[in-house]
């Protein structure tokens, strides 16, 4: 029975949330049965995601591959549970699941009646599915697939507010997605011309034989990759989508956007270079040089954007921006160090992020407002909440004993090793500027006087959210164990890929 459940659970992983997701809307008028039933599939995922994850541990990072009916690759469809799968899994359903909970509370004010709200768990479900995808699928095609999936249900999500400015920022986002996403489906064209193969592991491996042949066409595969998923995932100056939809969005839809659709297609893009590519064609082409400084760019440039921005959601959504730099220079830095802090910043970032826009999505619903300089003495009005957007932006800055202080620390180490100073001294400059953008509110929230009105904070499962990321915060920052471990086994599969 055990081997059995171990032998299905990764395609059961996936499909759990697409069929909850196809059910929901039968149950749109019994609101409670419907939270209780995303919750649910959410806690089944995180012992899922563990159970594998800990397989993978044991058994020293040697894959589990589920061939879907039966077919064998390179016809059938494959997905793969190695250290990368099972690290970015574990990240989504430790990130996911206090978002579910934290929207118990949150969605009538920001979303609406009974129907709306069903309709925004749906897009939901569709996502998280749609990321676990992401990280197990070791096809080509299914990467495009699941990337559209997550693309539309972004896009609901985005225009699930109830407010004028969300079907702008959703059209928005629509356009320029697409774009990116045509851009994918080129690259993957190209592999699929010169290979003749869509699984991962033989379009390397004939890659790898016969690129020479077509050096031109690589070229292509290559710059179409790099632009597509630069467009999915916000990079500078990529990234004009991002600002409006993030902050428009309802809370827990900013939460998950930021802390986790941007990173399911950073992960592709990861796949689609080490995986399919390799690290040595990226070498030939200088492809690592051209990650490296399209991410220092977006972190100063990210950065900048953010300290001119007055609006609570705008600030960290430009935020984001300048994050995602950070994981495009790790991703050029081709050592294990450098790869492994990438991958574990990746985790943290994912985390800090939704704790930052869910409990800056409390003080705006509470206060009813938006701007930094209105939510003065907010912290003694609203202790939890702010205590936990404390954390996160500890956190962001990269302040010992907090979680990203680990990846940062890694990425300097790999940086070194690179010996890339250039680098390093961006990564400083970016964690400087970072508080300059987050060291205001705080101050804003703790030492200015408070207005005399009744801020609360919000209710129990909503607190409980944000206290379980803070936690996961701090103990990733003092004990950051298996997942560091998962992160640098990873790092070490994906240098060894040819």
């Amino acid at each position: 029975m055990t081997a059995a459940i171990t032998a299905n659970l990764p395609v059961f992983i996936i499909i759990a949330p697409l069929f909850v997701a196809f059910v929901l809307p039968t149950l749109a008028q019994r609101m409670r049965l419907v939270e209780n039933l995303v919750i649910s599939v959410e806690a089944l995922m995180l012992f899922g995601a563990c159970y594998l994850a800990s397989i993978v541990l044991f058994q020293k990072g040697i894959p589990i591959i589920y061939q879907m009916g039966g077919w064998s690759a390179p016809w059938g469809i494959e997905l793969k549970v190695g250290s990368l799968g099972a690290f970015f899994l574990l990240v989504i359903a430790i990130v996911s699941l206090p978002i579910a909970l934290f929207a118990r509370g949150n969605l009538t004010f920001e979303v609406g009646g009974k129907e709306r709200r069903a309709r925004f768990y749906v897009l939901y479900l569709l996502l998280v599915g749609a990321l676990a995808g992401m990280a197990l699928t070791n096809d080509l095609f299914n990467v495009y697939v699941l990337v559209e999936v997550a693309t539309l249900s972004c896009c609901g999500l985005v225009s699930a507010r109830n407010h004028p400015r969300a079907a702008k920022a959703t059209f928005t986002y629509l356009i320029l997605a697409t774009l990116g996403s045509c851009l994918v489906m080129g690259g993957i064209g190209f592999i699929y011309i010169v290979t003749g193969h869509l699984n991962m592991g033989f379009a390397s491996q004939e890659l790898g034989r016969i690129w020479q042949n077509n050096p031109r066409v690589v070229w292509m595969a290559f710059s179409f990759m790099l632009v597509g998923f630069g467009v999915k995932s916000a990079l500078f100056p990529l990234h004009v989508w991002l600002p409006d939809a993030h902050s428009v969005a309802p809370s827990p839809a900013s939460a998950i956007l930021s802390g986790l659709a941007v990173k399911g297609y950073l992960i592709c893009l990861l796949k689609v270079l080490y995986n399919v590519f390799g690290h040595t064609l990226m070498q030939t082409y200088s492809v690592h040089k051209v990650l490296v400084l399209v991410g220092m760019v977006a972190i100063i440039a990210g950065s900048i954007s953010a300290l001119t921005q007055d609006d609570l959601k705008r600030r960290l959504a430009f935020s984001t921006v300048a994050q995602v730099g950070y994981i495009f220079l790790g991703f050029g830095l081709l050592n294990t160090k450098g790869l492994a802090g990438t991958l574990f910043y990746l985790a943290s970032h994912a985390v800090i992020k939704s704790t930052l826009f869910l409990s800056a999505g409390a003080m705006l619903a509470v206060t009813g407002k938006k701007n930094i300089k209105d939510l003065s003495g907010i912290g003694r009005k609203m202790p939890v909440t702010t205590a936990a957007f404390t954390v996160s932006s500890l956190g962001l800055i990269g302040i010992p004993l907090f979680s990203g202080f680990v990846g940062k620390w890694h990425l300097l180490l790999g940086s070194f090793e690179s010996d890339n100073i250039l680098s390093v001294a961006v990564i400083i400059a970016g964690s400087v500027l970072c508080a300059a953008y987050l060291f205001p509110i705080i101050r804003i929230a703790y030492f200015e006087s408070a207005p005399e009105k009744d801020w609360k904070d919000p209710n129990v499962p909503q607190k409980l959210a944000l206290i379980l990321l803070s936690i996961v915060i701090v103990v990733l920052g003092v004990v950051p164990g298996s997942l560091l471990e998962l992160a640098g086994r990873a790092a070490a599969e994906l240098l060894v890929l040819q």
